[in-house]
């Protein structure tokens, strides 16, 4: 596999899991453009990897959650420091993905559930590809999923979804 067919395979669902879990498919984009540098710079030692693939997904991963970390402690530094900061609106539109509210739900939860969520749903990825890319077992990344979603079912976001 050349660079040029990685880019091509990995690009649209690295950023659609980016997407989810920083809710902006623009700083997504960034963020896997990144990715992609990373792994360019470094392609005599990827490409001699199993699945240089997975690096990349793990490389983008990393820096979407602490992406979204930072964006989150900035938040709260603005509603400490300013009263009126509820009252400002803050663009979010997924717009590869189909329901705004149901990925910010995904985005409240802790990183771990929020990522493999983001890679199975969000990139549709196989449980084993979520496992490798996080560097988990398949069992671990299924119990992620499962309490990502038991958690998500109380949401107010998806009771719209519940039969």
């Amino acid at each position: 596999m050349d660079f040029a067919e990685l880019v091509e395979d990995e690009g649209r669902g690295l950023v659609a899991a980016a997407t989810a879990i920083v809710g902006d498919r623009h700083r997504a984009e960034e963020i896997v453009q990144t990715a992609f540098e990373r792994c360019y710079r470094r392609w005599g030692k990827v490409s001699q990897l199993d699945k240089p693939g997975a690096w990349v997904r793990r490389v983008a991963i990393n820096e979407a959650i602490s992406v979204s970390r930072r964006r989150s402690n900035e938040r709260r530094a603005v509603r400490r420091f300013d009263s009126q900061a509820a009252s400002i609106a803050v663009a979010d539109p997924l717009a590869a993905l189909d329901d705004e509210g149901l990925w910010a739900s995904v985005r409240a939860l802790p990183p771990d559930q929020a990522s493999a969520l983001a890679l199975r749903y969000g990139a549709d990825l196989p449980v084993a590809e979520v496992a490798e890319t996080l560097q988990l077992t398949v069992p671990a990344v299924r119990s992620l999923l499962h309490r990502g979603r038991a958690t998500l079912r109380s949401s107010p976001a998806v009771q719209s979804y519940a039969p």
